[in-house]
């Protein structure tokens, strides 16, 4: 009978060890959660795995989207200027030695959207000195088929290639409109989102 409460007495103590140590798990990862949120919350950087490049962005979000546009030329859609019609942000690169990193600049769809990608045009623009000057004339979504050999995933769009291979800093400006040819429903609300991502490697 002692021996019976003897046995009984230690099940409860592993059980309560084994409970304790449960809690405290779930207790560190709880807390390891919540300061990786924390760190991660408002940053507007994205860096590319070789720590070499980066993109960075002055708007309160990344990206561009537009929603119950009406249908705009390009000739229209290409000097847009209002403040949500138009995205800027920077790549910037720190190199040393004779190290050469090639990027892309995609744009990465919302899954939410509901614009045809047909529909959808696309303007992609390099600041030169003191003026912006086309690097990617407008065009439809057309998203990869297959990964691309920088990173670009399946889905996503490659709006531009480029090469550092010195400490550079470039200023790219998006705009994105709703063809001219798009057909209007006023009763059907209709939304299209990019993100815009850079990914690449060090040659």
């Amino acid at each position: 009978m002692n021996n019976d409460n003897v046995r009984d007495n230690s099940s409860k103590q592993i059980l309560l060890s084994v409970l304790g140590v449960a809690i405290l798990v779930v207790a560190v990862v709880g807390v390891s959660f919540a300061a990786f949120t924390f760190t991660g919350t408002g940053t507007k950087e994205n860096r590319i795995t070789t720590g070499t490049i980066s993109m960075t962005y002055s708007e309160d979000t990344n990206g561009i989207y537009i929603t119950n546009a009406l249908p705009t030329s390009d000739a229209e859609g290409k000097v847009l200027r209002g403040e949500k019609q138009k995205f800027d942000f920077t790549v910037a690169s720190s190199i040393e030695g004779s190290a050469t990193v090639q990027y892309e600049i995609a744009a990465v769809k919302d899954h939410n959207s509901t614009i045809a990608d047909s529909d959808v045009r696309l303007y992609l623009e390099k600041k030169t000195g003191s003026s912006h000057t086309s690097v990617m004339e407008p065009k439809a979504y057309t998203p990869l088929e297959y990964d691309s050999e920088l990173g670009t995933p399946t889905g996503a769009m490659v709006l531009y290639s480029g090469t550092h291979s010195s400490t550079t800093v470039d200023n790219f400006r998006l705009r994105m409109w709703l063809s001219d040819t798009a057909v209007v429903d006023e009763n059907d609300i209709k939304v299209y989102t990019v993100k815009v991502n850079v990914y690449g490697k060090a040659a």
